[in-house]
């Protein structure tokens, strides 16, 4: 697995393990920040080495783990354990909400960012969908929009034609990636998506950090337009 990986001031990811849902394999990324409490703020944990773990402690005491999207809640069990005095957050829980065990106690995500960070990210839920209420993050010392499930690029792999036929039709397949059509379509409320959007593309972008494919470090702002065009924000 990799390590630590600087993105920026206070801005960190590690790539963790190949992960296989509803039938796909996904990359998968968690992405640390260094509030400037001192504190390590920890978005969708991954597996980790232990020398990882060093290098993270060593930047300060983990105080926040965060579940931004109800498909890595579950990620949140084996980090708590690590890290008991921690705070947990997640996105409201969904009936997709996908868990390990019984659900721990959380504090939900909402708008406008706790103190506790606010100071260093700012954060908007994307409504409109009764299933994806997904949290995305600004880091605006990096310049970076955090986002998890919502934006995907999954790259085309030989010998598996089913698999890439899949993400082919989905719209997330790379080099562009989207976001996924099973997705698109639980946004029955598109007019309350679209004001969410319109509040994301406020921020001063360029870096795009998703959980699963590359990290975008240039243009980001463009490919979340892009991602999302089909809200119709030109209309």
């Amino acid at each position: 697995m990799a390590e630590l990986q600087a993105l920026g001031k206070d801005l960190f990811v590690v790539d963790g393990p190949v992960v296989r849902d509803m039938g796909i394999t996904y990359n998968t990324r968690m992405t640390a920040v260094r509030l400037s409490d001192g504190s390590v703020w920890i978005a969708s944990p991954v597996p980790v080495s232990f020398t990882t773990i060093a290098e993270i402690t060593a930047l300060g005491p983990v105080r926040h783990l965060v579940s931004p999207t109800p498909r890595h809640y579950w990620r949140l069990h084996a980090w708590h354990a690590l890290f008991p005095e921690a705070r947990l957050w997640s996105s409201p829980v969904t009936a997709v909400t996908l868990r390990n065990g019984p659900l721990l106690e959380t504090e939900t995500l909402e708008e406008p960012a706790p103190a506790a960070w606010a100071g260093d990210l700012d954060q908007a839920i994307v409504r409109g969908s009764a299933l994806v209420s997904e949290v995305v993050f600004f880091h605006a010392a990096s310049r970076t929009l955090l986002v998890e499930d919502l934006i995907q690029v999954h790259e085309r792999r030989p010998g598996h034609p089913v698999r890439n036929a899949l993400i082919t039709v989905g719209g997330v397949a790379a080099p562009r990636g989207g976001v996924a059509r099973d997705i698109r379509l639980s946004f029955r409320d598109r007019a309350a998506a679209r004001q969410s959007l319109i509040k994301i593309l406020e921020w001063d972008f360029d870096q795009l950090v998703v959980a699963h494919g590359p990290v975008i470090t240039h243009a980001g702002r463009r490919r979340v337009e892009e991602a999302f065009s089909w809200l119709g924000l030109d209309d």
